[in-house]
């Protein structure tokens, strides 16, 4: 193969000029984004939040059925009350 003005011309043409590159992303724009390390963390405290939720929705439901029973406990308390003065 001859090193000839053409062939280089040829090889300079495909290659990519500043305009090509500028769609890409630079090394400032890279250091914008999240490490692993910041990654991992946010997952650490994600799970730590989903646990809390549940704690409080367990919580909650606990919550809900003790008023449920001292519902019951008033009603029952009620009708014998109404029964006796009736």
């Amino acid at each position: 193969m001859e090193l000839s003005q053409e062939y280089f011309d040829q090889v300079i043409k495909s290659l990519a000029t500043k305009q090509d590159l500028e769609r890409f992303a630079t090394k400032d724009d890279l250091l914008e984004l999240a490490t692993k390390t910041e990654l991992r963390s946010f997952t650490i405290d994600f799970a730590d939040i989903k646990e809390i939720v549940q704690r409080i929705d367990r919580r909650t439901d606990e919550d809900i059925k003790a008023v449920i029973k001292d519902v019951e406990i008033v009603k029952n308390r009620v009708t014998k009350l109404e029964q006796k003065t009736a």
